[in-house]
């Protein structure tokens, strides 16, 4: 059998935080499960899901995380990164999310009402 393909970006999970150290860690999963953003939850990471083109070609730079365990309760594995990657993910994730915010307040202004 083949390797399956990369999974389009709407797919994927991007994990983004700070180990106890203040070191930046990051991860992308190809699958959105409701126990890997539990799992993130807990560590206190950033989820980044559906994120517009912009975010995504920079978030996917980060390596394949791991999860360990199986069921309801798992726990990631989420590698050191760099931090201007982190840095730049966020930053682009900030940005996409003011753009959008506006985006709907002129849809919302040009509605007759």
């Amino acid at each position: 059998m083949g390797q399956k393909a990369e999974p389009c970006a709407a797919d994927q999970v991007y994990v983004l935080g700070l180990d106890v150290d203040g070191c930046p860690r990051g991860a992308r999963f190809n699958i959105l499960k409701d126990s890997i953003v539990s799992a993130a939850m807990d560590m206190d990471c950033r989820i980044l899901i559906r994120q517009p083109p912009e975010v995504s070609a920079l978030a996917r730079k980060l390596p394949l995380g791991y999860v360990l365990g199986t069921g309801k309760t798992v726990r990631l594995l989420i590698p050191r990164i760099e931090s201007s990657l982190y840095r730049q993910i966020l930053e682009a994730a900030q940005a996409a999310r003011i753009y959008e915010k506006i985006r709907i307040a002129a849809a919302i202004s040009m509605t007759p009402h």
